[in-house]
């Protein structure tokens, strides 16, 4: 089906996709994305509901059936994420991430499975940040061929950062591009419930009316398409998750 997604994508560029939710639904599909998620080193991590991959795997059936029910009754509610602090390299400050429970982390895969099919179609054969296969040791490696063994003049490589980027992803503009690829009223239900679902840090609540909390598996492609930022290395575009690694000609950013 993903194949199918992808192939539908390539050759209809403007073509806007319905009936995706079933395939939320799908007890096959949520088994695969159940599956990738609790093979991830974080799924050992708790949400603000304690559950981790052993409280899981104690009623791994009983689980699946109660997410899929919840899904096809459209009573699926995300709960906050759980905000932590980690140190930033080179950094005294640390960067906050947002820890959803599991079972949202699971639904935000089955989201994933669905969506990155569509828009890898629509991304830059010279963009590598959080893309299937890729990595920025390809942008590295695609900036240094560029500048090495041409015949060019370039001397100089501009490091850039877009400061708390994740936190002021603006939801609405980040709806309306998910809309120009994606007809079903029901996924953009579920995004925007993940998008509004919120933080919680030593049992506060806090509202979350921008941004997307890292950490989730959803907020990578979302975030892409947000992402509008982009560096010209004479029609060659690169870029390196949140961080711009670039000679840098124009910058276009959606905010």
């Amino acid at each position: 089906m993903q194949k199918k997604l992808s192939l539908t994508a390539q050759e209809k560029p403007e073509h806007r996709f319905g009936d995706l939710y079933s395939l939320l639904c799908n007890d096959t599909w949520l088994r695969v994305a159940t599956h990738a998620t609790l093979r991830n080193k974080g799924s050992g991590t708790a949400g603000i509901d304690g559950m981790t991959k052993s409280n899981f795997l104690g009623d791994f059936d009983g689980n699946i059936m109660h997410l899929k029910e919840a899904l096809k009754a459209k009573t699926f509610e995300p709960v906050p994420v759980r905000r932590v602090y980690i140190p930033k390299p080179n950094s005294e400050k640390k960067r906050p991430l947002g820890i959803p429970i599991l079972f949202d982390r699971i639904v935000q895969n089955a989201l994933r499975m669905i969506l990155e099919p569509i828009w890898e179609s629509d991304f830059s054969i010279h963009s590598y940040g959080f893309r299937p296969n890729r990595s920025t040791y390809n942008a590295v490696s695609t900036i240094y061929q560029r500048l090495t063994g041409n015949g060019w003049i370039y001397q100089w490589t501009i490091e850039g950062d877009i400061a708390s980027y994740f936190d002021t992803i603006p939801h609405q503009k980040l709806m309306n591009v998910v809309k120009k690829r994606v007809a079903d009223k029901d996924i953009h239900d579920v995004l925007w419930k993940f998008l509004r679902a919120g933080v919680m840090y030593r049992e506060k609540f806090t509202e979350t009316l921008t941004g997307t909390p890292q950490g989730g598996i959803i907020t990578p492609p979302t975030k892409l398409q947000t992402f509008f930022s982009r560096g010209r290395i004479r029609g060659r575009l690169v870029d390196s998750k949140d961080h711009i690694d670039l000679i840098v000609c124009h910058l276009d950013p959606l905010h």
